[in-house]
């Protein structure tokens, strides 16, 4: 290998190594918060690994990767983006040793990915625990071990509960879908966080377009569009040239009625609630009020898309394709107001497909930091009735496995046994990091977890709270 590759490879492993750094002390709960300025002025404080790596602006493509391995780690489980990238890059520190002493990198790679199907095959067999979760207790402490090491960490049980209570009224479709298609995370800055409850329906934060119309309905019928309720206008500028008085008036008298008509059109399917994705004329909007029905303009498409599964309409794109069958029907809608916003909320729909997570806080920084927590904890509450299975923390994991790697070694043959060997001591920097950030001395603590692990007890890890080694299995 020549010199400027040897170089390459250098640093990038200083660039990963650099990028773990900044997020290794978020590690555990004992951790330190990260005060963090955005692109906009705003300010982040979290603790959050993923959320600290996306603020900051990176150029090197090597600690550009590490933050799409967070991202992904974050989208799939939810847990552990500051674990996986502290691994990684204890992982490439270890490889630079071995390059170092003439190993060559696709030597290296094989006993890396040889090691990881055994690694694999010893947690599943020797060291996962199943879980039954329909139990709320059992489910109720896996989650809390997610967030408990979080800024809201005094709040864990009420997250908790929320989290378990959103993803058991998803039901089965949440192993096959998208958390964000099913569940919405809704912030209203206002009251106490422990109001926070879970919507089974839709919440917009709308107020109905006319002051009049009504804002309470039981059983409405709702009708979805994404075109305007108005006269169409001209695609590109256009110029008008009126001769006669009364050609300005034929003018105005033909786009009152085009209005007319149209509202005629809509009111003839009798229905409660006209939503929209565009505007809605003023002389539309008196029309509608008169025919004693509620208006919401101009909402977002994803949250028409949301309507459309909660309510079982159609989302129509021209009145004359409307049908008796696009009508959706709800149990209950209600505009109301909440500190300074109007909210509209759908709620009572039949078999509904879409539930909405309220949160209340003072602040919106705090709402922030709270919805990412609660994220985390929806992405294990949905991993857990997915595949019911766990496996212990506070760093026993990992020592399991070092200890794994190192009989293993043993066994191997060539140059393989050295990379197995730099393999287990790469694992002990999960429980060397969770030992420093309490500020304690980790020769001692990590001595003796190494002792009883040799005698084959995986399930002994440090805990960050109390500071001492614990068991993390009941008998």
């Amino acid at each position: 290998m020549d010199f400027f590759s040897k170089i390459t490879q250098y640093q990038n492993i200083a660039a990963a190594k650099a990028t773990a750094g900044i997020i290794r002390t978020t590690l555990g709960p004992r951790s330190m918060l990260k005060m963090i300025l955005d692109n906009q002025g705003g300010m982040v404080i979290t603790n959050d690994g993923f959320c600290v790596l996306r603020e900051i602006e990176i150029g090197h493509p090597a600690a550009k990767s590490l933050i799409e391995l967070s991202r992904s780690q974050d989208s799939e489980i939810g847990d552990g983006t500051t674990t996986i990238v502290v691994l990684v890059s204890e992982f490439l520190r270890i490889s630079e040793i071995l390059l170092k002493q003439k190993f060559h990198p696709n030597q290296i790679m094989a006993s890396f990915f040889q090691a990881l199907i055994e690694i694999n095959f010893f947690l599943e067999n020797d060291l996962a625990c199943k879980l039954d979760n329909k139990n709320f207790h059992d489910m109720t402490k896996v989650i809390m071990t997610t967030i408990c090491t979080k800024l809201v960490g005094k709040f864990s049980r009420l997250i908790c509960e929320l989290s378990f209570k959103a993803i058991k009224t998803a039901g089965s479709r949440i192993a096959f879908s998208n958390l964000n298609n099913i569940l919405k995370i809704e912030k209203i800055p206002f009251g106490k966080f422990e109001d926070s409850k879970i919507l089974s329906g839709i919440m917009l934060i709308k107020d109905i377009s006319h002051p009049k119309m009504r804002r309470k309905i039981k059983t409405p019928r709702i009708i979805l569009l994404d075109c305007p309720i108005e006269y169409k206008k001209g695609e590109s500028q256009v110029t008008i040239e009126l001769e006669e008085e009364n050609e300005w008036e034929n003018l105005l008298k033909a786009e009152e009625n085009f209005i007319i008509f149209t509202c005629n059109l809509l009111k003839k399917f009798n229905p409660d609630v006209i939503i929209t994705e565009k505007g809605v004329s003023d002389l539309a909007l008196h029309y509608l009020y008169k025919s004693n029905i509620s208006v919401i303009r101009r909402i977002k498409k994803s949250e028409n898309l949301r309507l459309a599964r909660a309510t079982g309409s159609t989302i129509i794109s021209s009145f004359q394709d409307l049908e008796k069958n696009d009508l959706g029907k709800a149990g209950f809608f209600e505009v109301k107001k909440i500190g300074q916003e109007y909210y509209t909320f759908i709620t009572g729909c039949k078999g509904t497909q879409s539930s909405t997570i309220l949160l209340f806080g003072p602040s919106r920084d705090i709402l922030d930091e709270i919805e990412r927590n609660l994220h985390d904890a929806l992405s294990v509450a949905k991993n857990i009735f997915s595949n019911p299975k766990v496996i212990p923390g506070g760093g026993a994991t990992e020592l399991a496995i070092s200890n794994f790697l190192f009989k293993k070694s043993e066994k191997q043959k060539n140059d393989s046994f050295f990379i197995y060997k730099s393999l287990a001591l790469a694992f002990e920097i999960i429980p060397k990091t969770l030992i420093e950030n309490f500020g304690g001395s980790v020769i001692y603590p990590i001595t003796r977890l190494r002792n009883i692990h040799r005698k084959e007890n995986f399930f002994f890890g440090f805990d960050g709270k109390k500071r001492k080694n614990c068991r993390y299995k009941k008998n």
